[in-house]
């Protein structure tokens, strides 16, 4: 009989701690955790009730030994660092545990991770390609509680106003990383005016 065990594994990046939620045998990925200034912090909130319900746990997270920690784990934990550095990210699907995910909010997720390193969408737009153009409201809903941010740059998708718009790490972490974005868009010499967003 295979044994399931969940592990956390927290890392530091450029923006403060980052962790990744997870199971072994297989490995698969159950929730992401946007950066935290302070270890002891992502570490409080990786032991709350509501964020294991949110990652699908029923039984208390531990720490994962450096020796043991996955080989699949490392990596993603390496390319997190590494778009925190300023380098763009891909979305591989095949660690990535949707089963908890509706098919309408797999489609919302699917069509969010197209949206290309450096560019935005609004929510009205993300509804119109999933076929649901009265939908931006439940785009907005599922993104708000989308347990993989960055892989799926939920942050790219904006008000129709040009304004941000809510992000589960906070507004002003989903600024700064349009910011960074665009930072980098932008010394690669590429048209900038896709990016209509606001940054105080």
């Amino acid at each position: 009989m295979v044994i399931n065990m969940f592990y956390r594994h927290i890392f530091p990046t450029s923006f403060g701690y980052a962790g990744i939620l997870f199971q072994t045998r297989p490995f698969l990925v159950k929730r992401i955790l946007l950066p935290h200034w302070n270890k002891a912090g992502l570490l409080a909130r990786t032991a709350s009730c509501s964020e294991k319900k949110r990652a699908g746990f029923t039984q208390d997270l531990s720490p994962c030994p450096k020796e043991e920690v996955p080989g699949e784990c490392l990596r993603l934990s390496a390319n997190i660092q590494a778009y925190f550095r300023g380098k763009p990210i891909k979305t591989n699907w095949t660690f990535l545990d949707i089963t908890g995910l509706t098919p309408l909010q797999h489609s919302v997720l699917e069509a969010v991770a197209d949206v290309a390193y450096g560019e935005v969408k609004t929510y009205s737009e993300i509804a119109a390609e999933i076929g649901r153009p009265r939908a931006a409201r439940f785009v907005g809903t599922t993104l708000a509680s989308n347990p993989f941010p960055v892989l799926i740059p939920c942050h790219r998708i904006i008000r129709a106003d040009g304004s941000a718009g809510g992000f589960s790490g906070g507004t002003n972490l989903k600024e700064r990383l349009l910011t960074l974005e665009r930072r980098l868009f932008c010394t690669h010499r590429r048209p900038c005016s896709g990016l209509q967003h606001r940054v105080e």
